[in-house]
């Protein structure tokens, strides 16, 4: 009987490894170089600067008053392209991708916190000779934008946070990155990411998926795989940590810029109630609620929120 049981063990160990090779063999992408990548991904205005290690890839275009937008997480700066197109008719425009995303890819520090994440926007600007700026910010990027603010008040005029991470940590959507993280599936999703999977993640962030065109899906899933890239969906944690903001309805609180929050109510990663939580906590704010857009606005729905984003920072 003990040997019978010995055997029907090994037999249901031999079918589950031998799924996982056929899971893997299936579903196995290789990362991209970076070289392919930038024939892809960069244009006539991109740009690098060395920052820590890292070959940052920036874009800097149109003159006047600088404005700087960061993106969110596993997303790049062309999430800002129908922004940027209006914004640099009028003012400078810059975006970067942010470490561990885009054409810039990982460096040789921990990326992982908020403050790590404003400590980099610092040396960036001060990179790119900017002292003082107005900065816009989604998802992450909107958490980094109002940290900035509130350790660098003297460095910022205006701020515009787009469905911002700062109140929750652990949001049910976002606890996919702790999932990759696990022993058991690390190795599989830091290898097996076919674009299908990455398609449903991108659905997942617009609020009406008739807005999505094949080649975003496209741009996201092939910057995903950029070398080092993927590391970050076993090793990110979720959204990054406010260690240094423990209490962030005070860190928002004592900001001194003008700030525009933007939401989509259709959010299923952060939701819509996190925008009023943002606009009570902050004196000098303003809140605008999008109907039918998602987690990001600002590639959803651009002509719309960046109307609205243009007069609030010429007001």
């Amino acid at each position: 009987m003990k040997k019978r049981r010995t055997m029907t063990f090994l037999k249901v160990l031999f079918i589950l490894l031998a799924g996982l090779v056929l899971l893997l063999a299936v579903h196995f992408r290789p990362d991209i170089p970076v070289e392919k990548l930038m024939d892809e991904y960069a244009a006539e205005t991109s740009r690098f600067v060395q920052i820590d290690g890292m070959n940052v890839h920036y874009r800097d275009e149109g003159s006047g008053e600088p404005v700087v937008l960061v993106h969110g997480v596993l997303s790049s700066l062309h999430t800002w392209d129908g922004w940027a197109e209006e914004l640099k008719r009028e003012r400078r425009v810059i975006r970067l991708d942010l470490p561990s995303f885009g054409l810039t890819g990982p460096g040789t520090e921990a990326q992982q916190g908020i403050d790590y994440y404003v400590e980099f926007m610092s040396k960036f600007l001060d990179a790119i000779g900017i002292e003082r700026v107005s900065m816009a910010g989604n998802s992450l990027g909107g958490g980094i934008t109002w940290a900035f603010a509130a350790r660098y008040p003297e460095r910022v005029d205006k701020i515009v946070l787009l469905n911002a991470s700062g109140f929750i940590s652990d949001d049910d959507k976002l606890s996919l990155f702790k999932l990759a993280g696990s022993p058991v599936l690390k190795p599989l999703v830091r290898y097996c990411t076919p674009r299908y999977l990455v398609a449903v993640f991108v659905k997942q962030v617009y609020g009406d998926t008739k807005r999505l065109d094949p080649d975003t899906i496209t741009r996201y899933y092939r910057l995903l795989r950029r070398e080092g890239n993927r590391d970050v969906l076993t090793s990110f944690g979720g959204t990054a940590t406010f260690s240094s903001f423990s209490d962030v309805k005070a860190a928002l609180a004592s900001i001194e810029a003008p700030a525009l929050i933007i939401w989509g109510d259709m959010d299923s990663w952060i939701p819509v109630e996190h925008a009023y939580l943002f606009h009570e906590a902050m004196p000098k704010s303003e809140l605008i609620i999008y109907e039918g857009a998602g987690h990001i606005p600002m590639e959803e729905i651009p002509s719309e929120t960046v109307a609205d984003v243009i007069n609030f920072l010429n007001r």
